[in-house]
């Protein structure tokens, strides 16, 4: 493959990525929360990490602390 050739491809590669930009529901609020996701994902994961974690622990009560041992016991 030539140079040329290389660089058509990466076009029509680069137009049918922009033909399923278009085609997603509210693109550009999915282009936002995907580069703010991006750069601070943290602001998600510790949150939801606290919450599944009150959660876990109000389900089994005094249990809890063996079900997460038993599953990153192993790793």
């Amino acid at each position: 493959m030539n140079e040329h050739e290389f660089l058509q491809e990466l076009k029509k590669r680069a137009n049918e990525q922009e033909k399923l930009m278009q085609r997603i529901f509210m693109p550009k609020l999915f282009l936002k929360i995907s580069i703010w996701l991006g750069n601070h994902p943290m602001r998600i994961i510790i949150p939801l990490a606290a919450i599944s974690t009150l959660i876990l622990r109000s389900i089994l009560g005094p249990s809890y602390y063996s079900f997460i041992l038993k599953i990153f016991g192993k790793l």
